[in-house]
């Protein structure tokens, strides 16, 4: 990676955010998937002990957009004078994770799984499928022991050298970019049968499997079956550590009057009303105003996304979240608004556990809405979670008056931002928020935490106070 030179200044007792875009040496976006990354503050390069570390964001890893920030509370501790920082990021092992493909995804029509057998080695019996009916003769099928093919796009996620497991009873074997690897038998130990370097993206797998007859026509006499993973073993420069970014500190004392804005002209919440092709009836909200882009500057706490009991995808061209936010306008006056001490409030929906991550709302539409609004912040999994979120530990939520609890039915689970409402002992967060500028982002994944159709006047204090507590 190459090495940016970038100097800063900071106001001690003031919070305090930078955002780099990185490039390659060509002058592409520098693809940061798969990094982590750290950043300390020291009085001098060879210091032991660091004077503070940043928190480092990743807000869109494939454009390569991180953000450096500081709560008020660190930069008071800062004495003034002149440091230095660097920026460190390491790509992540992900070897030993999860696979990127199995054969448990081969769900092709005319494709049959479930069937185990004694003969068969675990991992047969974990992801294989056949291509036959995996029950009654096999001369029910056209042609039982003729070759069966079928194929699948797969994304593969990271540059460098996926390792192919795979078994067939009796013959098998993968193919990927034009290179071939035979499936080992169906009881064997050992199924690695290769590895292949591949670059992020798309690439096409292709199977076969094929049965051989044994004077037995019924399936569990003579069955068939194909099993793969495909799993990510290591890459170039795997591991290794890069300082990307460094400079100087300029560490000054805060001179400035506060520039919080803390007056609006409504001292209640602001409601944008979403409307999309799964919303229905925009639900009518009592107790605040149905608000535009060009009313948000008149209001403390601005409501983005789904109401009381409503789904939406959120897809682009259809639905009013996301269309004001891909509007260039539109998301610029958004940013203005936070900036100067505003709370923008996104609420969005499960998607029911679906494996495409799509049903009430849109995992990856989602997941776009966040990085256009310029937070870390970003969802994968969600669940089935009925009952009450505990209050975080967080200082800041404490002060700030948050309910001890937030009932839930059913959420997106966040990562990313400084949690407000968690379960599983804080360890998954239902509500979270990130300070952005002197204002708030607060993100929640779930349209029935209230009774509806009213917001609670609890919330609009809170989310106020926030925004002076943090």
């Amino acid at each position: 990676m190459a090495v940016y030179v970038n100097n800063i200044s900071i106001d001690s007792g003031a919070n305090f955010y930078r955002d780099f875009y990185l490039d390659d040496v060509n002058g592409n976006s520098l693809d940061l998937t798969g990094y982590t990354g750290k950043s300390e503050v020291r009085k001098h390069p060879e210091s032991v002990g660091a004077a503070t570390t940043f928190t480092l964001g990743f807000v869109d890893r494939p454009n390569g957009r991180i953000r450096l920030s500081l709560t008020r509370q660190e930069t008071e501790k800062i004495k003034p004078g002149r440091y230095c920082y660097d920026v460190m990021f390491s790509q992540s092992n992900p070897s030993g994770n999860t696979p990127v493909w199995t054969t448990l995804e081969a769900n092709n029509p005319g494709s049959y799984r479930g069937y185990t057998n004694s003969s068969w080695s675990s991992f047969m019996n974990t992801y294989a499928y056949s291509r036959v009916p995996q029950s009654g003769n096999l001369s029910a099928d056209s042609d039982p022991y003729g070759v069966k093919q079928d194929s699948y796009q797969v994304f593969f996620p990271y540059n460098g050298v996926y390792q192919i497991d795979a078994a067939a009873d009796n013959v098998g074997s993968v193919t990927i970019n034009g290179t071939s690897f035979n499936a080992a038998a169906l009881n064997a130990t050992n199924v690695g049968v290769g590895t292949i370097s591949l670059d992020k993206g798309d690439h096409t797998v292709a199977l076969s499997q094929q049965n051989t007859s044994n004077g037995q026509d019924s399936f569990d006499n003579n069955p068939v079956g194909l099993a793969v993973s495909i799993t990510y073993v290591g890459g170039t420069g795997y591991g290794k550590k890069s300082i990307v970014i460094e400079g100087n500190v300029l560490a000054t004392p805060d001179i400035t009057p506060s520039c919080v804005k803390t007056d609006y002209t409504y001292d209640r919440l602001g409601v944008i009303i979403e409307t999309s092709s799964l919303s229905g009836s925009s639900p009518a909200v009592s107790g605040h105003d149905n608000i535009g882009i060009d009313d948000i500057t008149d209001y403390g706490v601005v409501h983005m996304g789904v109401n009381f009991n409503q789904c939406s995808t959120f897809d682009a061209g259809s639905s009013t979240t996301r269309d004001l936010l891909e509007d260039a306008s539109s998301l610029s006056k958004i940013n203005s608004y936070i900036q100067a001490g505003g709370v923008i409030w996104l609420n969005t929906e499960w998607w029911n556990g679906a494996a495409t991550g799509r049903s009430c709302s849109d995992r990856d539409n989602i997941n776009a809405m966040l990085t256009l609004l310029g937070t870390e912040i970003r969802t994968t999994v969600d669940q089935a979670f009925v009952g009450n979120a505990d209050r975080s530990s967080e200082v800041t939520v404490i002060n700030s008056g948050f309910p001890l609890t937030e009932n839930h039915n059913a959420s997106v689970i966040f990562t990313g931002g400084t949690p407000v409402y968690t379960i599983e002992s804080g360890n998954k967060f239902l509500s979270t928020y990130e300070k952005i500028g002197q204002g708030i982002l607060f993100i929640q994944g779930d349209s029935n935490i209230f009774p509806g159709p009213a917001y609670p006047e609890t919330y609009y204090n809170a989310l106020r106070s926030l925004v002076l507590n943090s």
